[in-house]
């Protein structure tokens, strides 16, 4: 049996120290703030998040690509095949027949407002919410 006495308030409890009660309001901040993270996180992770790929062909011809839906498309625009694919919620130029090659270099785009070009093609891609 040990001889320790602990602290007890008017009510018979007893108190608990305060290096406790820092560590247990430090925890349950941090569990707090994982559920917020998380939560928003995956609330913005859906696959194409409500983004849509707007392709321009010039003289006002465009195509919509769903970001939602992984999927490749091949144009043939004249003097070159331009490759586009949609994967995992982003578009890129995969490859194009057109001299420089530059459009492959933009890379994936999965933000609203990005944007890639094929000048020689004459395609422009732009990243765009959907309206809903």
């Amino acid at each position: 049996m040990s001889n320790r006495k602990t602290a007890e308030t008017a009510s018979g409890s007893r108190k608990r120290k305060p290096w406790r009660k820092n560590l247990i309001f430090a925890l349950v901040v941090l569990v707090l703030a994982a559920a917020l993270y998380f939560g928003v996180r995956a609330a913005h992770s859906g696959k194409g998040g409500g983004l849509q790929a707007v392709v321009d062909f010039g003289d006002g011809i465009t195509e919509t690509l769903p970001l939602d839906t992984d999927h490749d498309y091949l144009y043939d625009v004249g003097d070159y095949v331009v490759h586009l694919q949609v994967k995992d919620g982003a578009v890129a130029f995969l490859d194009s027949q057109c001299p420089d090659h530059v459009c492959e270099e933009f890379g994936w785009l999965d933000k609203d407002g990005a944007w890639a070009a094929c000048i020689p093609a004459g395609v422009y891609v732009v990243v765009e919410n959907t309206a809903e």
